[in-house]
């Protein structure tokens, strides 16, 4: 647009004064496109597939990068310091040098919870790398922190509580009122005896298959497994989740002595394999047996979890039989006293829930540490992609304007070093402040992942609720409010909640996953490219939807914005076409007199020649043809015509 103004400005600046007229009415003119015709490029702007690319499919894209990223371990690893393939690209391809710089982590919740629970992620991945290799040396180990009082290596009889099972079959017997026989959990049938000495006669069973023997429904391996990392619990602790009444199941020793250590539902597949699959009956009781028990074993996990984090756990008994000890020993041998013994045990309680805080605590700041690393680098990186990109774009020298490419490279570099140099402080003030928030909300996080199930989730809820409500606060009464519409700040506020609620749903993708039996890595990849997905497709929907007119509202401002701009321009194309108007005019007056005294002075003296060349002269001034191009032509012209004035 510009070119061809300035196109149209040298031609006047040559244009004769009867061209002159005609070119300054087509640059009047030239400005005054149709208000319709800019109203459709805005809308055609904001439906155009490169709209659609921006807002949808790269972040489609990305969220699979990010999924794939997940099934390495240098991208678990980078995930962990927040440098998620999406995080990187879009702050770099928004970052400028005279841009505002953002230097501060932003992770969903579900990248949150994958942090929380990395190293357990990164133990199962090289556990079943290990079973699968066939090796017989040792098994990887866990390299995150653990209760020092927890084992590690499963040995049945750490967490078998015989006196419990006993109560199980003793309480079965007292129920049955007298029966010879008592009723199978598994089978629903009246025919498990309940000693070896006193079976029924009317049974033909000298391998004592039906005698009745207590089952751990979730068995204490798989238990084990599943909370042996989980700091905030010891083995006593364990012992005593995985003999709970509602885990021991009363059935026969056929059943129990072939199941071991399997769950209900791994002993009917192997039942299945076997070619002796189980009745209807006995795999419908075992199934929601088995549900029952898991929901059971997790509500006592996180009862003992709470407890101990509040100080009012149960103490280990090899624990507190040692510091009795140790208080005989400094007093004589004197056992404590009653209320000596509650001090002790207080003490210990005391002990183990601090044991537990300074573990979250260690967690939190290592986690907080990586988030500043991850600031650090995508700090350095950002410039550089710059860099890269202008190459790319617009040529090593052409880019800055250097004459060689040595002094490009040279200038290229110095504007990476002055960015990072100057602007130093801000990073380092911004990530003070952010390592902060990554602390306290790692910790929160780390506390929330030592629980189970349902109650899990709600306190994963709650948090992330907490989250929007502040993130929400800064929308509406920030100091950046100032600058949005109502309309908008409702939009941010919705994609907020959208985003945060799908976040957590990526937890819950990745648990239901594990649960038919898709293990990591791969549910984690799934599950972070199903919410990422989702996310993009929701932010798509809802620009789609514009459910508070945002969208229109950003037209009207982009098309007052082009009238804005167009305003400006013509404003600044009358000023310059006045200056060169009156130049022009000035020049053509001048040439105009000059020629006219020529003629003048030919007409004085008499001189034809000086007549006609002053009259030629004035022609092309004019831009005129005279119809002839001789003296002697002229001649003719000019007797006919008498007498000539001027």
């Amino acid at each position: 647009m510009e070119e061809e103004r300035s196109r149209k400005i040298a031609e006047l600046e040559t244009a004769s004064p009867l061209e002159s007229v005609k070119l300054l009415r087509e640059l009047e003119l030239y400005d005054a496109k149709s208000s319709q015709e800019i109203i459709d490029e805005v809308y055609a702007q904001f439906a155009s597939g490169e709209n659609i690319k921006e807002q949808f499919l790269k972040p489609v894209f990305m969220s699979v990068v990010d999924g794939l990223l997940e099934g390495t371990a240098g991208g678990r690893a980078a995930r962990k310091k927040g440098l998620t393939a999406s995080r990187v690209l879009q702050e770099c391809e928004q970052f400028s040098y005279d841009g505002e710089q953002k230097n501060t982590t932003d992770v969903n919740g579900y990248t949150e919870a994958k942090n929380a629970k990395h190293n357990d992620i990164e133990y199962k991945i090289a556990l079943r790398k290990w079973e699968k290799s066939g090796k017989k040396d040792d098994p990887p180990e866990y390299q995150g922190s653990v209760n020092e009082n927890m084992s590690q290596d499963y040995r049945r009889d750490n967490y078998e509580d015989k006196t419990a099972m006993k109560n199980k079959k003793k309480n079965a017997v007292k129920n049955a009122n007298g029966a010879k026989n008592l009723e199978d959990a598994y089978t629903g049938k009246k025919n498990i005896t309940a000693n070896q000495n006193n079976p029924d006669g009317r049974r033909n069973d000298p391998k004592h298959r039906y005698q009745a023997q207590p089952d751990h429904v979730v068995p204490l391996k798989q238990i084990h497994d599943q909370f042996k990392t989980n700091y905030a619990l010891d083995d006593s602790d364990i012992k005593r989740i995985a003999n709970i009444d509602k885990n021991l199941a009363l059935t026969s020793a056929e059943i129990n002595q072939s199941k071991k250590e399997r769950s209900n539902k791994e002993y009917i597949e192997l039942m299945d394999e076997q070619g002796t699959p189980l009745d209807e009956t006995t795999r419908k009781k075992m199934l929601d047996k088995q549900k029952e028990a898991e929901k059971a074993v997790n509500a006592e996990a996180n009862k003992t979890v709470l407890k101990n984090l509040t100080g009012k756990g149960v103490v280990d008994k090899k624990a507190m039989n040692a510091a009795v000890e140790e208080f005989k020993e400094k007093n004589g041998g004197r056992k404590p006293t009653k209320a000596e013994r509650e001090a002790i045990e207080k003490n210990l309680q005391k002990k183990k829930t601090g044991e537990i805080r300074k573990t979250a605590t260690k967690e939190a700041t290592k986690q907080a540490k990586d988030y500043a690393v991850g600031n650090l680098i995508l700090y350095i990186i950002k410039p550089i992609y710059y860099e890269m990109s202008d190459i790319f774009k617009n040529g090593l020298q052409e880019g800055v304007g250097a004459s060689s490419g040595i002094e490009a490279i040279k200038i290229r570099f110095g504007r990476i070093s002055k960015y990072v140099t100057t602007n130093a402080a801000g990073f380092l003030g911004d990530n003070l402040w952010d390592f902060v928030k990554g602390f306290v909300s790692s910790l929160v996080e780390g506390i929330i992942s030592l629980f189970v199930g349902m109650l899990k989730q709600i306190l994963k809820i709650i948090k992330e609720g907490i989250k929007i409500f502040v993130q929400s606060a800064k929308i509406l009464f920030g100091s950046e409010s100032i600058n949005k519409s109502p309309a908008e700040k409702g939009d941010a506020i919705i994609k907020l909640l959208g985003g945060s609620i799908i976040a957590i749903a990526g937890v819950g993708i990745e648990a239901l996953l594990n649960k038919i039996g898709i293990g990591e890595p791969w549910s984690i990849i799934l599950s972070t490219m199903l919410s990422g997905i989702a996310s993009a497709l929701f932010m798509y929907l809802l620009d789609k939807i514009d459910l508070f007119s945002v969208k229109t509202e950003k037209r009207r401002n982009r098309i007052i914005e082009i009238f804005d701009e167009r305003i400006k321009d013509i404003d600044e194309a009358s000023e310059k076409m006045d200056d060169y108007t009156i130049r022009v005019l000035a020049q053509q007056r001048q040439e105009f007199e000059t020629i006219s005294g020529s003629i003048q002075k030919g007409i004085d003296e008499d001189d034809v020649y000086t007549i006609d060349t002053g009259l030629q002269k004035m022609a092309n001034f004019l831009g005129v043809d005279l119809g002839y191009s001789t003296t002697e032509e002229f001649v003719e012209v000019f007797d006919k015509m008498g007498t000539m004035e001027l």
